[in-house]
Formats: structure tokens, C-alpha cells, sequence
């Protein structure tokens, strides 16, 4: 159903999207740099979150948790990172404090032996095995394989600490949105109507010669006129008809009339949409303002108050994914006082001023990241730290000569402003009283 609703409905898509996409996700990796073999883990830390290429992992993770309402990663051999699909797993009960994730090789059983099943069985974690499923589709072997707890690791956004599952984001307002469809389905019916509009034809009598008498009309009659009306509605609603786009003459009798079955069209008012609008955006957490850039009852005020509830679910999904990464770098580390942490930054696309602001300020000042400055600005660090010393070290930029101006020359040079030393009153009389001769008080 979430899926299903990210797919048709906008305001869904939007925040859904919106929880991808805020986070600028930048990071930095820390290291104990005075424990031993501190170069050697280092470069095998870095390999590692570079092979399971962390930024889009942590979007991803970010996403799935919204969209399912629970994500499972399993580490494949520290060179990717997988996830694993709701229908394949279960989880019912914690090991040391952690979940124990086990595989449903009922998962397998859609798929042939010579059809897709060898393929699945590589897809999936190494503790399922093609011996292991076949153990269990003969009755000789358990259905759930219990995976390495080490690999795997569970997150949710919702429900309690001893609950593994929670619901998808969008459920609280599906009520809601069901209403709202219903609404739609009602006027494109009364549309339908009018579009396939429905034609009335009323066959009197037939007056007699004398004209004192009506004589009623045959059956076969009557079908005929109705038959003629039938096909020509029929051709000017059929786009591929040459008489579609012409005048189509239609002969009647004079005791036929023809007339269009009238539709009232009156809809449900706008307060009605309004309200219902409201309440989707209500249930999902999420301001008007945010997805239209404004609306009815909102202000920059409570847009403000609403983007830091989200900033606040971000960043609670995202200590998770960093712990995580810490427990997956401590089993690469060889030495446990190393301490391997990863650190991804609060930054989001809509406060990046602020933040290059508060990173030009630390670092102007003498305390600051110029790593954090760099990607403050919204560049990557180590391009930004590679194309520097190509400049320098290549094409040798520092070297050049620099442009005299005011900016970049003073003293007697003769470019640049020149030095002046305009006589003033004060400085007359502070000449004449040798006011200049009289010693710092440091001095005496």
C-alpha cells in the first residue's frame, strides 16, 4: 500500500522524496591516529566505505525505512552492503541485544529448479544454500535459516524497542487519501455523463389520413429510428470516423423529438477539498508550505517549526545508520583502541548558508575543519583538495605573476594607491608640542 501510494499520490511522492533527498550527507571518518597499525586500518576503512559507497547506502536506508517501515542490511564481505526484502526474512526475537534475522527459504519456492532458483540462492545471504532448501522442500530441514548476526542489521523509524517491524510512513494518512479518492471517483463519474451524454428519443403517433386519429408506430419502426440515431452518436464519438469533425443529417419525423437527458453538475464545494487536503498533510507530519511553497493557514513560521520535526526524524535515522557503520568498521579494525567512527554532517539543502557561515567562522578563527569549510560551500573535499595541488603542483598557478592594483600593491611601488601624509590641524599641533615624543606608558 505504501509503495502503491508513493507511485499515485503526489503529496506521498513529494515527502517521501523529501526525506531522500534533504540530507546533504557529507562525512568524515575518525580514527585513534596513536594506536598501531593506524595507516594500514585506516586505508582499509577508507576501501571499505568507498566499496559499499556510503552516501547513497545511508539515502537508500533512509528511504526504505519510509517506505517499508523497516530496512535489513546483510554485509556482503565488506564490498556491498544488501538489502533484504520483507518476504524473505523474519525476525522474532534478539540476540545479545540484537535482532537475529532469519531467512524464509519459502521465499525460493516460486521460483524452479532450472528457472531463476540458482540464481536466487547466489542473490541471496552465503548461509542459504541450495543444499539447505532442498533439505527443507523434502521435509528433512528447517525452513528458516538464521543468518550471521555480525552481517546483519535491522532499523525502523516507529514502534517500541522489542517490536522488529514497523509500519511504513504513510499509513496514518490513508484514511485520508481514500477519502479524497473517493471525491474524484464521484465527479469523474458526473463527467463521464456529460462527456457520454445520453440521448432521449420520444416516438409519438402517427396521425391518419383524416387526421382524426393517431395510429401508434410499428415495432420495426420504432427500432429503425432507433438504430439510426444509435450509429450516428456511435460515428461522431469515433475519433478514427470521417464523421467525427462534419455535419452529420439525421431525418426524423415530425412526431419524434429528440432531447439531452440533463445532469446536474454541482459538485462538492471547495472547503470540503480543502479540509480534506489538510488532513493528509496533518497525518503525514508534513506542512503545505513545504511541498507548495505556501498555502492557506501557513506561515514561514510554522514551516520553520515543521522542517526542524522532520531535520529531527533525519537525524534520528541517521545516528542509527552511523552506529551501524561503527559496528561494521570495528570488526574490519585490527586493533580495538582505534575507535573507528563515522560522522555524517546535520547539514540539509535548505540551511546551507547557515552552515557555510558557522564553517567560515570556526575556521577563520583559528578552530574550524577545512574539510568542513570546503564541503560547507557544497564542493567534495577531495576533488577540491585534488584539483588545489594540481594547480600548484602541476600547472604551478602560485608561481604566477600577480596583477598590480590597488589590492595587491602599497607602499612607494608604483602601481597601486599611493601613500599619502596630508598635514592636518591635529597633526600641526601635535608636531609643535612634540606630543609624539611622549613614552607608551609601558615604558615608564
Amino acid at each position: 500500500m505504501s509503495r502503491y501510494y508513493y507511485n499515485k499520490e503526489g503529496i506521498v511522492t513529494d515527502i517521501y522524496d523529501l526525506f531522500k533527498t534533504l540530507p546533504v550527507l557529507n562525512y568524515s571518518v575518525n580514527l585513534n591516529n596513536e594506536a598501531t597499525a593506524y595507516k594500514k586500518n585506516k586505508t582499509q576503512i577508507n576501501g571499505f566505505i568507498k566499496k559499499i559507497n556510503v552516501k547513497k547506502l545511508a539515502r537508500d536506508t533512509l528511504f526504505t525505512q519510509i517506505v517499508e517501515g523497516v530496512c535489513v542490511w546483510y554485509n556482503r564481505g565488506n564490498k556491498y552492503i544488501q538489502f533484504l526484502e520483507t518476504d524473505q526474512i523474519c525476525i522474532e526475537y534478539m540476540v545479545n541485544g540484537r535482532w537475529q534475522v532469519l531467512y524464509d527459504l519459502e521465499y525460493l519456492s516460486s521460483y524452479k529448479l532450472n528457472a531463476g532458483l540458482a540464481q536466487q540462492i547466489n542473490a541471496a545471504p552465503d548461509e542459504v544454500t541450495t543444499r539447505k532448501y532442498l533439505d527443507y522442500k523434502a521435509g528433512k530441514g528447517e525452513r528458516f535459516v538464521p543468518l550471521d548476526i555480525h552481517k546483519t542489521q535491522v532499523f525502523k523509524l516507529r514502534g517500541s524497542r522489542n517490536e522488529p517491524y514497523s509500519i511504513p510512513y504513510c499509513i496514518p494518512a490513508v484514511a485520508s487519501i481514500l477519502h479524497r479518492d473517493l471525491l474524484e471517483k464521484t465527479e469523474k463519474a458526473l463527467a463521464d455523463r456529460v462527456t457520454n451524454q445520453i440521448i432521449i428519443q420520444k416516438i409519438g403517433t402517427i396521425p391518419s389520413q383524416d387526421g382524426k386519429t393517431q395510429l401508434p408506430v410499428s415495432k420495426d419502426a420504432t427500432q429503425g429510428y432507433h438504430n439510426n440515431l444509435k450509429n450516428l452518436v456511435q460515428k461522431k464519438h469515433d475519433h478514427h470516423s470521417p464523421d467525427s469533425s462534419s455535419t452529420a443529417p439525421l431525418t426524423v419525423p415530425s412526431f419524434i423529438n429528440i432531447e439531452e437527458l440533463k445532469v446536474n453538475m454541482n459538485t462538492f464545494p471547495k472547503e470540503v477539498w480543502e479540509r480534506i487536503e489538510r488532513d493528509i498533510y496533518k497525518k503525514l507530519g508534513y506542512s503545505m508550505s513545504l511541498n507548495m511553497g505556501g498555502a492557506n493557514g501557513q506561515s514561514f513560521g510554522s514551516s520553520s517549526i515543521n522542517v526542524e520535526k522532520i531535520y529531527s526524524t533525519i537525524f534520528y535515522m541517521l545516528e542509527d545508520i552511523e552506529e551501524a557503520l561503527n559496528f561494521y568498521m570495528e570488526q574490519i579494525a585490527t586493533n580495538d583502541n582505534l575507535n573507528p567512527s563515522i560522522r555524517f554532517s546535520r547539514a540539509t539543502i535548505l540551511d546551507k548558508e547557515t552552515g557555510f557561515k558557522q564553517a567560515e567562522s570556526l575556521y577563520l578563527k583559528g578552530r574550524g575543519s577545512l574539510k568542513d569549510y570546503v564541503e560547507s560551500a557544497g564542493y567534495n573535499f577531495d576533488h577540491w583538495l585534488a584539483q588545489v595541488k594540481y594547480e600548484n603542483d602541476v600547472l604551478k598557478l602560485d608561481e604566477l605573476p600577480v596583477h598590480a592594483t590597488s589590492f595587491t600593491q602599497s607602499g612607494d611601488n608604483s602601481s597601486g594607491r599611493k601613500s599619502e601624509n596630508k598635514s592636518t590641524d591635529e597633526s600641526d599641533k601635535n608636531n609643535n608640542s612634540n606630543a609624539n615624543d611622549s613614552p607608551f606608558p609601558s615604558n615608564t
